[in-house]
């Protein structure tokens, strides 16, 4: 292992940090839009007085959960594949497959921060009609998340650059596991 790579494992032994930090605020955001929304469906057939400001609240949480869990899954690199014809490749083939990938998500990523912030700005004055917060709440997780989702691709980038071709080599060698034979069949585990 040389200095690069020892350089990104401590870089990702921080991230990993991070990356749990924001599993716990998603698991939060995930329990309070399912009391907020169970206790609206209680108060509206049981009472017949329901709140009018939690499908807004519940909306806001949501899109905030959707996306610091996409940065999560960019981050682990767990994101749906191909695996059939990836691993058909040469190891040359995959590397540049994976560099290709992280590049074009690194680009993807960048482009959502931009129209982003373009949109959060536009919509930040504009008031939601029963909780009177800012609409931009609702258009700030593209800014948030996409920062992140941008970051993660820059690691796998650089994990990859840094990655030696052997191991992809030593990677279509080992045999394969009955769960890993039905993930890239198109299963799931």
């Amino acid at each position: 292992m040389n200095n690069n790579q020892k350089v990104l494992m401590k870089v990702r032994g921080y991230f990993d940090a991070f990356i749990q930090a924001e599993r716990y605020i998603c698991s939060v955001i995930l329990i309070i839009v399912t009391l907020i929304t169970f206790v609206q469906v209680v108060m509206r057939f049981v009472f017949d007085a329901p709140f009018s400001w939690s499908e807004e609240v519940t909306l806001m949480f949501l899109v905030w959960f959707g996306y610091l869990c996409m940065a999560i899954d960019i981050y682990t690199d767990d994101h749906a594949a191909l695996y059939f014809l990836y691993n058909r490749m040469s190891p040359l083939l995959r590397k540049g497959a994976d560099l290709f990938r992280h590049g074009l998500l690194v680009w993807f990523f960048a482009e959502m921060i931009k129209y982003g912030w373009m949109l959060t700005k536009l919509n930040l004055p504009k008031p939601q009609p029963a909780t009177r917060f800012s609409q931009g709440w609702l258009y700030a997780p593209l800014i948030i998340g996409g920062a992140l989702m941008l970051i993660y691709s820059l690691v796998n980038f650089g994990s990859t650059l840094l990655k030696p071709r052997s191991e992809y080599q030593r990677e279509s060698d080992k045999p394969k596991t009955v769960e890993e034979l039905t993930v890239e069949r198109g299963g799931t585990v």
